[in-house]
């Protein structure tokens, strides 16, 4: 299991369109009616877990994010937060805390 790195106040998650109309890459699963926003504790495990989530044709990169500016965003977007590992396997599923 991967641990934090740093303070734990920075995770790091998918970009889409880095640079120009950028969103953070989230997901949804029609089937479990789930919308979620897949997080990691340090860079290389969200590096190496990247062939699952994105397409390699479209632009993206992973970047750092302060937890409360992520959790902000969740929440107004209606989105769940998963910590994932270097397999992609889920740590911990988050409700956001400013979620009304």
């Amino acid at each position: 299991m991967d641990k934090p790195k740093n303070d734990g106040n920075w995770i790091y998650l998918f970009v889409n369109n880095p640079g120009s109309n950028e969103s953070f890459a989230g997901f949804v699963d029609d089937e479990l009616d789930i919308r979620f926003i897949p997080a990691f504790y340090d860079k290389e495990s969200a590096l190496m877990c990247s062939g699952r989530f994105m397409d390699r044709n479209t632009p993206y990169e992973v970047q750092a994010i302060h937890k409360d500016d992520l959790d902000r965003y969740a929440a107004e977007h209606r989105f769940l937060i998963f910590m994932l590992d270097k397999t992609g396997a889920i740590l911990e599923k988050m409700a956001p805390k400013n979620a009304s």
